[in-house]
């Protein structure tokens, strides 16, 4: 029963795309033996428990560039974006989905992502090389392939890979103290850790701007009592910190990715609750940056 699904053929299911390993909802559901409706629904009855680091839903566009990838027909008439998960994702659908076959299919899924992350920490010439793959619509990269395809590729991406977890949190505090002029900080889940790594980090005489842009889900009194105490703290020091909140639906579903912006610097980065826990995830530098204007002029000032 352990062998239900060969490594090789669950290998060929994961890509990379926003430099993420990640797999298709449809992908999933076949190997779950389930219809992808059926699937979905699953999740969907459980979406709590699939934050956006966990589960996304692809653009028009990426749908595009993934569907030019297949020779056949194989989508038909599909009627929705697909939905993508990442590994922790993946380790969530076990919750959900209790049968023995999905339950030796994650077991199966999951040793092939521990291989994969085997073999990539294991092998520094392949490490430089992986850290630095990221899909980029914006550029028009028309290609998706699965990780083992694109790993002789090249990317303008830089990843600022921790040796450790807890690093993390030191490599985000100097990209902070690097900023100069403005910081544009985009976080759907932003959370009071991030306003703590602003005072701790915030080097006053390089940085007069800063624009933070959120979802509300975290914002309490206790977060707004914080926000207003730093802001009068560096008010002092001559620096405007502003906070936005994202109150259009559909930019909430159209962002996924965590960014700090400074001048001719882009960073993609971890939450701010996954920085404070100590909990590893990638910290890249990258050239592609997102369009913070347009994206903040739809959002509404908390106060």
């Amino acid at each position: 029963m352990t062998d239900i699904i060969k490594q090789n053929i669950i290998v060929k299911k994961i890509f990379l795309i926003r430099g993420l390993n990640v797999m298709l909802d449809r992908d999933l559901a076949i190997l779950y033996g389930v219809k992808t409706k059926v699937f979905i629904q699953a999740v969907k009855r459980n979406i709590d428990r699939f934050p956006s680091d966990f589960m996304f839903q692809l653009t028009r566009e990426e749908f595009k560039n993934l569907r030019s990838q297949f020779v056949t027909s194989s989508w038909g008439g599909v009627r929705y974006l697909p939905y993508i998960f990442t590994e922790q994702g993946v380790a969530m659908l076990s919750s959900i989905l209790n049968s023995k076959r999905a339950i030796q299919v994650n077991i199966g899924i999951m040793r092939v992502f521990v291989n994969i992350r085997k073999l990539v920490s294991t092998n520094k010439g392949i490490l430089s090389k992986f850290n630095q793959l990221e899909y980029k619509v914006s550029l028009h990269d028309k290609k998706i392939r699965t990780i083992f395809e694109v790993i002789n590729k090249s990317s303008d991406n830089q990843l600022l890979c921790p040796g450790k977890p807890f690093s993390n949190r030191k490599t985000v505090r100097d990209i902070i103290n690097s900023c100069k002029k403005y910081i544009y900080w985009i976080d759907k889940y932003f959370s009071r850790a991030g306003l703590d790594l602003l005072s701790e980090s915030l080097d006053v005489t390089k940085v007069k701007n800063i624009k933070i842009l959120m979802a509300s889900e975290k914002i309490d009194e206790k977060f707004i009592s914080f926000y207003k105490d730093l802001k009068e703290e560096i008010k002092n020091d001559g620096v405007k910190i502003e906070l936005r909140v994202i109150i259009d639906n559909k930019l909430k579903t159209i962002i996924h990715d965590r960014w700090i912006i400074s001048k001719n610097l882009y960073y993609n980065i971890p939450s701010t609750d996954t920085i404070a826990r100590g909990q590893y995830s990638e910290v890249k530098r990258t050239a592609n940056c997102p369009p913070f204007d347009e994206w903040w002029n739809k959002s509404k000032n908390i106060e």
